[in-house]
């Protein structure tokens, strides 16, 4: 277990919405520390998430010890608590085949091969906090690509005397690039560009890249057999959110809850 300490500098108290539950009010300094987890350039944003987070918490241990007995002799942690109430008043149904195949045929564009890109570059480096060298290199970058528009033929030669990255000894090239294997912000726009010299330099954590697209190959369909585990899956998955999130609103409702409104989506769920 780590030893490092969080020091969470609690926010005047007149900032925080006064929140109580069934006539509790919730603690102030555990919403304090709950606004670390919820950030967002917005603070009434995250001063809800981090709210709701609580309410929907103090719901559920609320529930565990409505449902223990004074036989239960157990130990165990707030987590665990919450788990074992779920596991026992969430039923969720398994996906049958037929589910499995309907989503597979109205999802069929999700289920393909990755496409596979022969990639040549001339990376220009700049530091991605120095606006001014990053400016040169786009300069520089500009002025190679107006160069390969007169002559392609030099590409190799001009990767040789510019580029930083290892591949200017082999002419700039990258070889076959597949999802995954750059960083994020460089592959998604490759993964996008037609065949040939992009126009306009591609822009890194690293810098500027000329980029030369010699190739694409489109990812093939996979068929239902290759995915259908992982589809299972996907819907069991879903389908165990959707009860949970059921049986929370369910609490939610019942209970008096004033200074916050709860409401719910696929992606503010307890897990």
């Amino acid at each position: 277990m780590s030893n490092c300490t969080v020091t969470v500098t609690k926010p005047d108290s007149q900032s925080l919405p006064g929140i109580r539950i069934n006539g509790e009010a919730l603690d102030e300094t555990l919403y304090a520390q709950e606004l670390q987890y919820h950030p967002s350039k917005d603070f009434g944003a995250t001063l809800q998430k981090a709210g709701q987070a609580l309410v929907i918490r103090q719901l559920l241990m609320n529930e565990t010890e409505k449902n223990s007995t004074e036989n239960d002799e157990r130990i165990i942690d707030e987590e665990e608590a919450i788990q074992t109430l779920l596991d026992n008043h969430i039923t969720v149904q398994e996906p049958s085949e037929d589910d499995c195949i309907r989503y597979f045929e109205n999802n069929s564009d999700r289920f393909k091969s990755q496409a596979l890109l022969q990639v040549e570059h001339i990376l220009l480096a700049a530091p991605k906090d120095d606006l001014e060298e990053r400016d040169r290199a786009k300069k520089v970058a500009l002025s190679i690509i107006k160069q390969l528009k007169a002559d392609p033929a030099i590409f190799a030669a001009l990767a040789e005397q510019f580029s930083v990255c290892p591949s200017k000894k082999t002419g700039g090239s990258l070889g076959q690039i597949g999802k995954g294997q750059t960083v994020p912000e460089f592959e998604k726009q490759i993964m996008r560009l037609p065949v040939g010299l992009a126009e306009v330099p591609i822009e890194s954590r690293y810098g500027f890249h000329v980029v030369r697209l010699n190739k694409k190959i489109e990812g093939k369909p996979l068929e239902y057999s290759m995915v259908a585990e992982k589809i299972r899956g996907y819907l069991t998955q879903k389908a165990s959110q959707l009860s949970i999130q059921a049986y929370i609103q369910s609490l939610v409702e019942k209970a008096d809850i004033e200074g916050i409104k709860i409401g719910f989506s696929d992606k503010n769920i307890y897990i």
